[in-house]
């Protein structure tokens, strides 16, 4: 009788499909700031840069768009989102909610390894921000805040705040890390949320990612385009 494959060799590495690729770099240039709040998406120039045709930058924008990143005026093009201070601080409340949801039901799983982890985010995070590597540091930031979402095994409610935080990614480092004050206390509030973690007990954990995200709402709700300045 032939023995049965064992297949313990690894799967080939799926490559990414163009659209992906141009999502990523479309990512990055939110991110970094290259594409700020407010401005226009050269479409044929993004295709050129990325070697492509309009087609996939377009799928790509698309996908921007359904996830509140991006908007698409009829015969204007595309723009990044420049949300209001109320748009920001509805999205804040909602994020909030499924954030307490998620530390709730993931506080006493975590392990000592995920601690760890956290850590060693918050060391490449801050390793990254002092090289001026704002696509690291964005990447570094949430996975570090997510070791206590995950840790629910809540897979649908973990995706809903991933899709809530792509909101405002644009945001995020563009604000918090223009000034030197503003970076130095919210890289210790980042301390301050691992220390809680290591207690495993949800209310401290909820009260020190509070306390992060309202200095965090506070400091970029000014560079945000109220209704009052349209």
């Amino acid at each position: 009788m032939a023995e049965q494959a064992t297949f313990a060799s690894a799967p080939p590495v799926r490559q990414p499909s163009v659209p992906e690729t141009v999502l990523l770099y479309l990512r990055r240039l939110l991110v970094t700031g290259e594409l700020a709040p407010g401005a226009k998406i050269p479409v044929d120039i993004v295709a050129k840069t990325c070697g492509v045709s309009p087609v996939p930058v377009r799928e790509a924008l698309k996908q921007l768009q359904n996830e509140g990143v991006v908007i698409n005026e009829p015969r204007r093009g595309y723009w990044v989102a420049k949300h209001s201070s109320e748009e920001f601080a509805e999205i804040k409340d909602i994020t909030t909610l499924l954030e307490r949801e998620a530390i709730r039901l993931g506080a006493e799983r975590l392990t000592d390894e995920d601690i760890e982890r956290m850590d060693a985010y918050r060391i490449e995070m801050e390793a990254a921000l002092a090289q001026g590597d704002l696509w690291t540091t964005n990447i570094a930031h949430r996975e570090m805040h997510f070791v206590p979402y995950r840790a629910s095994g809540q897979k649908r409610l973990v995706k809903e705040i991933e899709r809530l935080w792509e909101h405002t990614d644009h945001y995020r480092v563009l604000y918090l890390y223009k000034d030197q004050d503003v970076q130095e206390v919210s890289l210790g509030q980042h301390v301050d949320l691992i220390d809680a973690c290591r207690t495993r007990d949800p209310d401290i954990i909820f009260n020190a990612m509070k306390t992060h995200r309202d200095y965090a709402t506070a400091t970029i709700t000014p560079g945000l385009l109220d209704e009052d300045d349209s």
